[in-house]
């Protein structure tokens, strides 16, 4: 069986303690235990609030890598995650629907707004783990090629089989309740 891997990437506007970025970094938590708790996630890299054994066994890569986007010699923060996931409907459902989504409305006033692509998707056997440097490879090979099986997005899924997937809007809907029901009251900022 194959497992769906997510890798996103922003540059923030200031550095990461400025109280400009303050809001983004306060709604992490409940944006990770959402994910955790949704329909379809397997894993992600970094601490896991729900699954630190599980994490912590797999080996994502180091964390000084980033896509070619961020420009050396400035501030930039660029954050980046990485997950699994059982299928395309499930990591949309969580993006698009729920806590998410909200963070995503006020992307704008936390990161930079540029001509890359702000995550990837591809397949991968269910006994490998995705690395970070994998991730920013894939979203530079979107970025230069538009989607394909290799690295695509939302617009032009693949199956696990790389043939172009039609999204099952029933399981969306049926996901986003799940993601809904994670809903918590907004932060302040």
């Amino acid at each position: 069986m194959a497992q769906l891997v997510l890798y996103t990437f922003g540059v923030l506007q200031q550095p990461r303690d400025h109280e400009q970025i303050k809001g983004f970094h306060d709604r992490n938590p409940f944006v990770y235990t959402s994910a955790e708790n949704s329909e379809g996630f397997v894993d992600r890299s970094g601490n896991s609030w729900k699954r630190d054994h599980a994490t912590r066994e797999r080996d994502w890569g180091t964390r000084d890598v980033s896509p070619r986007f961020l420009t050396s010699g400035e501030h930039r923060d660029a954050p980046a995650t990485l997950s699994l996931w059982e299928d395309v409907e499930s990591v949309y459902a969580f993006t698009y629907y729920g806590f998410h989504a909200e963070v995503l409305s006020k992307r704008d006033d936390w990161f930079v707004k540029g001509d890359w692509p702000a995550f990837v998707a591809w397949w991968i056997p269910d006994d490998e783990t995705p690395t970070r440097a994998q991730g920013a490879k894939r979203l530079e090979h979107l970025h230069d090629n538009g989607p394909t099986a290799h690295a695509f997005d939302f617009k032009a899924p693949f199956d696990a089989e790389g043939q172009p997937l039609r999204m099952d809007r029933g399981k969306i809907q049926a996901h986003a309740e799940i993601v809904r029901s994670h809903m918590r009251p907004e932060p302040h900022a």
